[in-house]
């Protein structure tokens, strides 16, 4: 199932340049880093794909999986009618950094994104791969900036405006969201790499079922620092990657998503929201009594379900939306 890298080329520059593009008929796969991954590493992997039934309400659906990535993309869909506000999302699929839910927490949303006048922009990240060196704070938290300044790179080209580029994403995604809109940058001027010198730092973001409280984590799980921030990690280097002590009056606006009886507990987005208040960053939280975790776009027949909708709803109140 893995694309051959002449295909995404291919895709790249017809698409990018060609008119297919202004139909916006189908998604764009381009590469996060055409001239080789930050810090001059050359990794090879073989992507591994699975495929699993998943129910949808009434439906039976094959929902996919990805792991062991080593050339990072983003695809990008454009809506055949935009809204008015041209309002793009960098969609950030969760999995324990582990592997990726690409479906139900990327392709799918983005799908529906598109169907609300929203572009929808899917990150392929890289998870933890110990052997290559790829941990959460040297390659997916680059990875995901790199995706937004990128979208910010090509505003232009996509019809999109740069100043309303939103995060969302799920679980281990929704730490990199949290992570996007605290620790991110306006852009770094001297780079030589013109789409480093964009801003990485969302406009808004939402951060669903998200993983944000490190320290309880850390102290409960004797692996957990490691694979996040590799083995000579220091307390620094997890400071420096935690949310919660980085939340300022930069911090963009915020909606979360949680079920009480998530095992990945409500506490996270619980502790996040009461952060952004009392930095009086405007934010709006839903925890559902029932869902669980990692339903993502799915229908479980319950209220939880409609987070989506209060999302949107959320939006318009903001004016990230119509």
């Amino acid at each position: 199932m893995k694309k051959p890298t002449s295909l995404i080329v291919c895709t790249f520059f017809c698409i990018v340049f060609g008119p297919a593009l202004q139909a916006a008929d189908a998604p764009i796969e381009i590469p996060l880093w055409p001239n080789g991954l930050p810090g001059g590493k050359s990794v090879t992997l073989e992507e591994v794909w699975t495929e699993r039934p998943i129910t949808d309400g009434t439906d039976t659906k094959v929902d996919r999986s990805v792991k062991d990535i080593s050339h990072p993309t983003m695809t990008v869909y454009l809506p055949a009618k935009p809204n008015a506000q041209r309002t793009s999302i960098v969609i950030l699929p969760g999995g324990g950094f582990s592997h990726l839910a690409i479906d139900k927490e990327g392709h799918d949303i983005a799908r529906w994104l598109n169907s609300k006048g929203i572009a929808g922009i899917v990150v392929k990240y890289r998870v933890v791969h110990p052997a290559s060196g790829f941990h959460v704070y040297n390659a997916s938290v680059p990875d995901c900036l790199r995706a937004i300044r990128l979208v910010r790179h090509h505003a232009k080209e996509w019809k999109l405006d740069p100043s309303n580029v939103g995060v969302m994403g799920f679980s281990a995604g929704g730490y990199l969201t949290a992570a996007a809109g605290t620790i991110s940058d306006d852009g770094e001027v001297c780079a030589s790499d013109p789409v480093q010198r964009q801003s990485c730092r969302p406009n808004f973001m939402a951060p669903i079922y998200p993983l944000i409280e490190l320290d309880q984590r850390i102290a409960s799980e004797a692996s957990f620092t490691e694979r996040m921030f590799g083995p000579d990690s220091t307390p620094d280097r997890v400071a420096k990657f935690s949310p919660l002590k980085h939340i300022s009056e930069s911090t963009p606006p915020t909606f979360l998503v949680h079920a009480n009886d998530d095992n990945l507990s409500s506490a996270n987005s619980a502790r996040f929201y009461l952060a952004l208040l009392d930095a009086k960053i405007p934010a709006e939280l839903h925890v559902y009594s029932e869902g669980g975790h990692g339903y993502g776009i799915r229908q479980r027949g319950l209220p939880i379900s409609s987070w989506r909708e209060r999302m949107l709803d959320w939006m318009k109140l903001n004016g990230f939306a119509n």
